[in-house]
């Protein structure tokens, strides 16, 4: 018999709770806002980094400080409670609970990086994962524009590649790789293949994100990525790396599976 972690009714989603994971700048806000229109889904953003962006007085995506938001205000006591904000202490039940608090049947959590970090030795406990991929030379350029070193980070981010890949590849059926150029590109089936993964049926609401109002923490600042329903691929790489950091940054992708095996020697 099926552990009463992973049962699920006939109809039901697949997944209490989806972890979104990837690095800085991979595109989870865009992400987030599209799977965050769903009528069934609710997108918490970067939950596991609600400390910081307390801490920090950081706005959540509705232009509130978090703790301050509508949302979220009425939320951080009992959240506070269960967990004292630490990201080490989140569980699946978590997200159940804030889930089922605003009569949605599946949370998203956008915390990339950090999810590794807790759910790492975690046997199944009926929590699904997308792992979001994004060409390294996008990444890397969003960071550099951000006046980040890139010497530092083009090892640190590749290291993060590799392990993610390892990590998704283990969770097997129950995780699921986007890649970020697709979502652009292509969104309607690139949304219908992600629904059909978390066990929901797609929703057009979906493609017009700037139609609802989300309350994601610690998420991206952009304007537009607030405002906009434009889905718009970024490939602003092209005119800002030079030539010797392009050179750089494909030479390691070769080395990660995900982008060795999609693109081949990238162009």
């Amino acid at each position: 018999m099926a552990s009463s972690a992973v049962c699920r009714t006939a109809g039901a989603p697949r997944f209490p709770v989806v972890f979104v994971l990837g690095v800085a700048h991979c595109g989870s806000t865009l992400l987030g806002r599209l799977l965050g229109q769903h009528p069934q889904v609710l997108c918490v953003g970067e939950l596991m980094r609600m400390d910081e962006a307390v801490a920090a007085r950081l706005p959540c995506t509705c232009g509130a400080p978090v703790d301050a938001c509508a949302f979220w205000s009425v939320r951080l006591a009992a959240l506070r409670a269960e967990t004292g904000l630490d990201y080490r202490r989140f569980g699946v039940d978590t997200y159940r609970r804030l889930a089922q608090a605003c009569g949605k049947a599946v949370a998203v959590d956008l915390s990339k990086t950090r999810i590794w970090r807790r759910t790492r030795w975690w046997r199944n406990r009926g929590e699904g994962y997308i792992f979001l991929v994004r060409d390294s030379r996008g990444v890397l350029a969003s960071a550099v524009r951000e006046h980040k070193g890139f010497d530092r980070l083009l090892p640190r981010h590749l290291k993060w590649m590799r392990r993610l890949t390892r990590f998704a590849a283990r969770k097997g059926d129950r995780a699921l790789t986007v890649y970020y150029e697709d979502l652009c590109r292509a969104p309607v089936p690139e949304l219908r293949r992600i629904c059909a993964f978390l066990g929901l049926e797609f929703a057009p609401e979906m493609l017009r994100p700037a139609d609802g109002v989300q309350h994601l923490v610690h998420s991206s600042a952009s304007r537009y990525s607030k405002t906009a329903s434009e889905i718009r691929l970024d490939e602003r790489w092209r005119q800002e790396l030079s030539a010797d950091q392009i050179a750089r940054i494909e030479a390691g992708m070769r080395r990660v599976s995900v982008f060795r095996e999609r693109l081949g020697s990238p162009d």
